[in-house]
């Protein structure tokens, strides 16, 4: 197993096994493809590897079952469920009180808790509050937004960022995928490794690639342009896509004119956006977007909602606010 990126994180995981304290429930939280699911697989690797040191040995038994997602006590329970369920959740955390299959500690990976209903997460809280000393919880998540309050008070977090661009290009590299391909990824996705992959598959680039136009084209003040790469959307369906994706530039350009951090994807169009428009109008942006989203299922023609989605952007832009 080859880790990219995540040296804080890393840090972080490596002194907890230094003090010999884990922490009986761990969150690991960051975009989409930073690897966070990888991550916890590695501390999986960590706490139950056969030998000692800051590193998993990665050749014993224990570190070879978990690289193959095999190991009888490192659980997936969302990969049994599809989609978690009150019912289904306690009828696992009853299993869970069964002893280890094969020693003395069992590691619950529970994947998308930020999907997880508010009676779902509830359903946790004593497993959580209450852990036997055999069972360890590794959750992942996107956002802290949907989590309740009362697992995060009771979990402890650890932000987990992307590679940073030489590490994301051998990783993609590794791939198979060529350095101008890669380089182009690296822009449109950020040190997010698995949207790089995902991109380069085909599945969302061109999507990706307008939204990074038209962030560039506000910037500099090219309505045609923009006006241009809007009408190249053909369906509702992506108009949708584009409107969030943009909404997340200008989110990540508001984050940094107020003195925060950021990674992963749209980085470098976010930072160009800081650097040329003040927060007041970046925040009239991402309004008039939420905006545009809102308005998308109530205008017949395609068409003229693309040109008005140009237009009322430009709007904002040019009301100097």
């Amino acid at each position: 197993m080859k880790l990219y990126g995540k040296k804080a994180a890393l840090e972080r995981i490596r002194q907890f096994r230094r003090s010999g304290r884990f922490p009986h429930a761990l969150l690991f939280c960051g975009e989409k493809g930073v690897g966070k699911t990888v991550l916890a697989d590695y501390t999986a690797m960590l706490r139950l590897c056969g030998e000692n040191g800051d590193e998993p040995c990665m050749s014993c038994k224990n570190c070879r079952r978990i690289e193959q997602h095999i190991h009888p006590d490192v659980v997936y329970p969302l990969r049994k469920m599809e989609k978690y369920k009150v019912a289904e959740l306690r009828s696992f955390i009853t299993e869970c009180f069964m002893a280890p299959n094969d020693g003395d500690l069992r590691i619950i990976i529970f994947e998308q808790l930020d999907t997880m209903s508010a009676a779902c997460q509830n359903t946790l809280l004593k497993f959580i509050e209450e852990p036997l000393p055999f069972n360890s919880c590794i959750f992942t998540s996107e956002s802290k937004a949907p989590i309740l309050e009362t697992i995060l008070s009771r979990v402890t977090l650890v932000n987990v960022d992307g590679a940073d661009r030489s590490e994301c290009l051998a990783a993609l590299a590794e791939r198979g995928i060529p350095a101008e391909k890669a380089a182009e990824l690296y822009g449109l996705y950020g040190g997010s490794i698995g949207k790089c992959i995902d991109g380069a598959n085909g599945s969302d680039t061109e999507l990706f690639r307008i939204a990074a136009e038209i962030s560039s084209g506000l910037c500099c003040g090219r309505e045609y342009d923009c006006a241009i790469r809007f009408s190249s959307v053909k369906t509702r369906e992506y108009a949708g896509q584009l409107l969030t994706l943009l909404s997340e530039i200008f989110t990540k350009a508001s984050a940094i004119s107020s003195g925060g951090k950021i990674s992963g994807a749209f980085s470098d169009q976010a930072r160009q956006m800081s650097q040329k428009m003040s927060i007041k109008i970046i925040s009239k942006l991402y309004d008039a977007v939420g905006e545009l989203i809102s308005e998308l299922d109530f205008n017949p023609n395609l068409q003229l909602f693309n040109a008005h989605c140009c237009a009322k952007l430009f709007s904002v832009i040019e009301s100097g606010i």
